[in-house]
């Protein structure tokens, strides 16, 4: 018998390595509550947005997330590489929002209306 093994699909979330994760629980709390599984993974560059992007082209859902001290970035496949469809910068004490853009992330993944926030930079 022959075993096949196949990866769940997730929303890939690159971060720095100098990302606090304890400032991120809030954007994994927004995906969890859209019921859209997550993987983080930890790379090298400096640039959110390009790790945004970077991210959505490798996850199956076609949906990324970058993470820099500085700024948290949403992204998808079919956008430019310097464009994104969220960012948030800076991101620290901003619970709420984060959440938010967590959520705006699976609704992505799902096909879903996003939630509106006066705190996240819109790219188009």
């Amino acid at each position: 018998m022959d075993v096949v093994m196949t990866t769940k699909p997730t929303i890939l979330i690159y971060r720095t390595a100098d990302t606090d994760m304890t400032y991120l629980q809030d954007l994994l709390f927004g995906m969890e509550e859209e019921g859209i599984p997550f993987t983080v993974e930890e790379v090298s560059g400096n640039d959110a947005g390009m790790l945004a992007d970077r991210a959505s082209h490798e996850s199956a859902l076609a949906v990324g997330v970058g993470c820099t001290t500085k700024a948290v970035v949403l992204s998808y496949k079919n956008l430019p590489p310097q464009q994104f469809i969220y960012r948030l910068q800076p991101y620290k004490g901003q619970r709420e929002s984060l959440r938010i853009l967590g959520s705006n992330a699976a609704r992505l993944a799902k096909g879903n209306p996003f939630k509106s926030d006066d705190r996240l930079e819109v790219a188009f």
